[in-house]
């Protein structure tokens, strides 16, 4: 049964033949057939010849160009940081629908030219970021700006959290003084 534009539809539904529409967001087209691939409500263009489902369930969220992250750093290599994404601005309280790992390359990590990215990040760093590349596996992402960097980061001596002192952070329990590429509110808030 060919449904109609404004009907509800289940995955699966048979919007219309590829003839009629090109499958846009939520619909497929397979074997001359344009189908529902989720629950919702069907959007068919005639004019444009487009078919596409508006949807009525929360979709588990996938990071899209400019979006902004939280994650924590995973690993330091030469020219990169390792990181898990952890939330999704837009979506903070849902797990992604995609691989949590992204990367971010030392080109990425500030406006000044940066030598050694172990100096911007270190295990452990909570980080916000941008979202720059969602072609590549993993996902890149940029530090650039004042608005992101290193929110909340831990001694590497004794693991207590550092607080920031003249552009610096600075542990108060032992002393030690290490260098982040840090946000503008730095330990203040998180989005």
């Amino acid at each position: 049964m060919t449904r109609k534009n404004g009907d509800f539809v289940l995955p699966g539904d048979i919007l219309g033949v590829s003839e009629e529409f090109i499958p846009g967001y939520g619909v497929y087209e397979e074997k001359g057939k344009v189908y529902s691939s989720i629950t919702g409500i069907a959007n068919l263009d005639f004019e444009r010849k487009r078919a596409f489902v508006e949807p009525l369930t929360d979709i588990p969220p996938i990071p899209k160009l400019g979006d902004i992250v939280i994650c924590e750093v995973t690993g330091i290599k030469e020219k990169m940081a390792m990181v898990e994404i952890i939330a999704l601005k837009k979506n903070p309280r849902r797990a992604l629908a995609v691989s949590p790992m992204a990367r971010i390359y030392i080109s990425q990590t500030s406006r000044k030219y940066v030598t050694d990215i172990s100096h911007e990040f270190k295990e452990g760093d909570l980080v916000r970021a941008k979202v720059v590349n969602v072609k590549k596996t993993p996902i890149e992402l940029s530090t650039v700006g004042e608005n992101f960097g290193v929110i909340r980061a831990y001694c590497s001596k004794c693991k207590t959290p550092l607080e920031k002192k003249n552009n610096k952070l600075e542990c108060p329990r032992c002393g030690n003084v290490e260098l982040r590429k840090t946000a503008s509110d730095y330990r203040k808030g998180v989005f």
